[in-house]
């Protein structure tokens, strides 16, 4: 086929929030490559050796959000389940001494602050911490995250620690992204004459704190729950730009009836500095830790750990890895893409050379294939666990896949080919074969990570190949395939391949390590399948399947 006349043109479309967004996640993802397995967190904190508290409790955490755990302890201290019974505390020296060994050797990407007994270990730690945070910026690191968890009052209101160490306390916060008080420390910290005991006043007292100091504050409200609230609320107030000064969310949960809560504190905060690097902002974190701390309480009965207050359940669930999925699938998927991108199908849908019959054998195909991706689309959106999910895979099945057939459609009239059904080929019953295969294990998950590919390959090679064409001066309108190129580098189509991806990881950081790489396995061998689909335009595969 001779090549065509196509207009030159000088189209520089405009890049829309979610192209943005689209390549900010794969660049993200690029770097991830380089990145190590699994996040570093640091505990600073002090030790218990029932196992349920402090520096014991921050490593179990840790390794439950699929993070790896660096400690230096604050003080030692002889504690079980019914109480403290003694308290050493490390000298200020050797407190910077093993800060030192974990900062001098290895990169901290977060941290958890906990127990500061005196004044001299909050200096230190506020002097090592102004230190490590210059050198970071001298050396092009990203500033880690700072969970600090004001340890000023019991669950009881009973003071832990002394008035000139609660005055130091206050002075290191404002170097916290985010504080976790519980009802007593937020009710210190505002300066209030009596602890909040609904949930209104919790939050007015969170937004005081919050303006007051300029750091983000999770308040804590298990204290209302445990007083017979129906409901476990927390609260969580940010800094905002904007003129009301601070921005509220509720986090919601489950009220858990038990007495075995030792720990929960701590635990908590620890918890959002493991997850807050793999998330986009703390209202992410906080409900992400949340739903964990819920399931950790409520298995916490059966654990049988001591004759008082016991500790939460950390292994009832574990994260399979500190990696967002879609960092770990786009790295994994790499040699693939590769292909796609450089696969003369591709290549020559650009410079506009490949020949509308190799196209129309690719569309006719595609046919096939997309009625039984709306049965699968259909099919994820009766299984998924939240209503938005719900939607979101209701509306794709309708409405997205829709667009693609009818432009099938206007395509084959347009260009001469006729529309009606053709039989499909070996290569598209495979890949429909393997994606009811994966719909058959009855996993939602699992189900989310098969169609995947199909939208992010499908608007990464959209948004290249656009800008492929621009670079080029072709005119997109005139182009014989640029009406494709359009509609996978569309708006709307990237903004749903961004909620896919999201649904994806989400439903991954809650899987199983088994459930995990089953995901990645269903995901990666959906994305070989879409290089043989586009393949097979030029291949032509036998029919009649």
């Amino acid at each position: 086929m001779s090549e065509p006349q196509y207009q030159q043109s000088n189209d520089n479309p405009h890049t829309t929030p979610a192209m943005m967004a689209l390549s900010r996640l794969e660049a993200e993802a690029e770097r991830a490559a380089d990145a190590p397995s699994r996040l570093r967190v640091l505990s600073i904190e002090g030790s218990d050796p029932i196992g349920g508290a402090g520096t014991m409790a921050d490593m179990k955490a840790f390794t439950a959000q699929g993070v790896f755990g660096y400690a230096a302890m604050t003080s030692v201290l002889a504690q079980n389940t019914q109480g403290v019974t003694s308290i050493v505390n490390m000298e200020p020296d050797f407190l910077v001494a093993q800060l030192n060994a974990v900062s001098d050797d290895a990169v901290i990407d977060s941290m958890k602050i906990g127990m500061l007994g005196t004044p001299e270990l909050v200096e230190a730690v506020k002097g090592w911490l102004s230190a490590l945070e210059e050198r970071y910026r001298t050396e092009g690191l990203p500033k880690p995250v700072v969970v600090l968890d004001p340890v000023m009052y019991a669950k009881s209101g009973d003071a832990l620690l002394t008035p000139q160490a609660e005055h130091a306390l206050r002075s290191i916060i404002a170097m916290a992204d985010i504080i976790t008080p519980n009802v007593p420390e937020l009710a210190a910290l505002a300066d209030a004459d009596q602890n909040a005991s609904d949930i209104d006043t919790l939050e007015s007292m969170a937004s005081e704190v919050c303006t007051r100091y300029g750091v983000a504050v999770y308040a804590k409200g298990g204290a209302l729950a445990l007083a017979g609230s129906a409901s476990s609320t927390d609260i969580l107030a940010e800094p905002s730009d904007d003129d009301a000064g601070v921005r509220v969310t509720r986090i919601e949960g489950r009220a858990v009836h038990t007495h075995n809560v030792h720990g929960t504190g701590d635990t908590l905060s620890s918890t959002l500095a493991a997850l807050r690097p793999q998330c986009d902002t703390w209202e992410q974190t906080a409900r992400r830790a949340k739903t964990w701390m819920n399931g950790a309480i409520a298995a916490a009965d059966r654990l049988h750990v001591g004759k008082g207050h016991g500790p939460v359940d950390f292994t009832w669930r574990h994260a399979p890895t500190g990696m967002r999925f879609s960092a770990d699938y786009w790295n994994r998927v790499r040699p693939i893409r590769e292909r796609i991108h450089g696969m003369r199908f591709i290549t020559s849908m650009v410079d506009a050379t490949l020949s509308l019959e190799d196209f129309a054998f690719y569309l006719h195909q595609d046919d096939i294939y997309l009625t039984d991706y709306t049965s699968l689309l259909a099919l994820a959106s009766s299984r998924a666990d939240r209503l938005d999910e719900r939607v979101f895979f209701a509306q794709a099945a309708s409405g997205g896949v829709d667009s693609e057939v009818m432009f099938h459609h206007d395509w084959f009239v347009k260009h001469g080919f006729d529309p009606s059904p053709v039989s499909r080929s070996e290569v598209t019953a495979a890949y429909i074969g393997h994606e009811h295969r994966v719909a058959d294990s009855g996993s939602y998950a699992r189900l989310a990570a098969v169609v995947m590919p199909c939208f992010w390959l499908y608007a990464a090679m959209g948004k290249e190949m656009r800008e492929q064409v621009r670079e080029k001066h072709i005119d997109v309108e005139t182009h014989p395939f640029g009406e494709w190129i359009r509609m996978y580098s569309d708006p709307e189509f990237t903004e749903s391949t961004l909620r896919e991806v999201q649904i994806c990881d989400r439903l991954a950081a809650e899987a199983s390590i088994d459930e995990y790489e089953h995901m990645m396995h269903a995901a990666l061998v959906s994305s070989e399948h879409e290089f043989r689909f586009f393949e097979q335009g030029l291949t032509r595969p036998a029919l009649g399947f």
